[in-house]
């Protein structure tokens, strides 16, 4: 708090000031009394005569010499108030800091979702696999049982896909802050990268690998069978993936692959496109910089079309009813 006082005493001032005031007066005291003793009197019986007074011009001067004389010598000798908790004529002025964060705005198809990372997404990697033995019917029954809807003539395969994306939810978002790459497009990747028919692989589930992400300098890694696409046909080799020890530095790991340079420029999708093109164009430009090997992206496009259809279609609405 900044405290304003004036530098010196209000009443020392005013004395000063009328002192100074009568000694420039002085001079004109007897002028003033005299002229109003000939102006005024009764006493005289004879004709007044008029008498020559010399007029004093320089009294208006000598009057603001001395008020500015007054005011320059009480504001010299008066004391310097040093207290500044005492009461002042000027205002208390307060300055208080502010801090301004920027702000980034995310633009989320479908409901609101939380700006920040979730530190308690970070759970099981075993949701499609605890379900794998469930049959389409149990599975659906099962499904209903918890708040889900719309399920009627969806096979198994994509009930756990809609099982999945529900319990992956929370993690999915995460990458997506950490990434600025559209959440479905993280879905998208998961389903095909960390997934078999709706049910996690060993890759994922055993080494918190999400995004199939080949083997990482100074990282762990381990050494899986994979299909790979070379000059236009599938070839399975061995080869060394990135491993983590835990799904939140797996994730980690996996958002700074996303973040490299090679992919900043499938950030910056043309938004005025709607629709399934827009996500073909994000699609072909990770495939262009050489994510993966398989040429075709567009399904990759369509599992992110089939994120907001089953967010909007199939989730539960907000209930509250028993976890998994």
């Amino acid at each position: 708090m900044l405290v304003l006082s004036l530098p010196y005493s209000a009443e020392n001032c005013l004395r000063t000031f009328f002192l100074f005031f009568l000694f420039f007066m002085y001079n004109n005291i007897i002028y003033i009394i005299f002229v109003f003793i000939i102006t005024k009197t009764k006493i005289m019986k004879e004709p007044i005569i008029e008498i020559y007074v010399a007029q004093n011009k320089r009294l208006p001067y000598q009057i603001a010499m001395g008020i500015c004389a007054a005011f320059i010598v009480g504001l010299i000798y008066s004391p310097i108030n040093t207290n500044y908790n005492y009461t002042s004529f000027v205002p208390i002025i307060e300055r208080d800091t502010v801090y301004v964060h920027k702000i980034t705005s995310l633009t989320i198809q479908g409901k609101e979702e939380k700006k920040e990372i979730d530190e308690s997404a970070y759970g099981s990697r075993s949701y499609g696999y605890e379900v794998r033995k469930l049959s389409g019917l149990q599975l659906k029954q099962t499904l209903e049982g918890r708040g889900f809807r719309n399920l009627k003539n969806i096979d198994r395969e994509k009930l756990r896909r809609i099982y999945l994306a529900y319990c992956y939810e929370s993690m999915l978002m995460n990458v997506h802050l950490l990434t600025d790459f559209p959440v479905s497009m993280i879905y998208s990747f998961f389903i095909i990268e960390a997934t078999n028919q709706g049910i996690e692989t060993d890759l994922w589930r055993k080494h918190a690998n999400a995004g199939g992400v080949k083997a990482l300098k100074g990282q762990q890694s381990v050494t899986y069978k994979t299909r790979e696409v070379i000059r236009g046909r599938d070839k399975y080799v061995r080869a060394k993936f990135m491993k983590a020890e835990t799904t939140e530095k797996g994730m980690e790991l996996w958002a700074g692959v996303l973040n490299s340079g090679r992919y900043a420029a499938c950030k910056k999708a043309n938004y005025k496109m709607k629709g399934i093109k827009l996500y073909e164009s994000i699609c072909k430009c990770v495939y262009k910089s050489g994510y993966h090997t398989d040429r075709d992206y567009k399904f990759r496009a369509t599992l992110m079309a089939e994120y907001w259809q089953i967010k909007k279609d199939n989730f539960p609405l907000k209930q509250n009813y028993n976890e998994f």
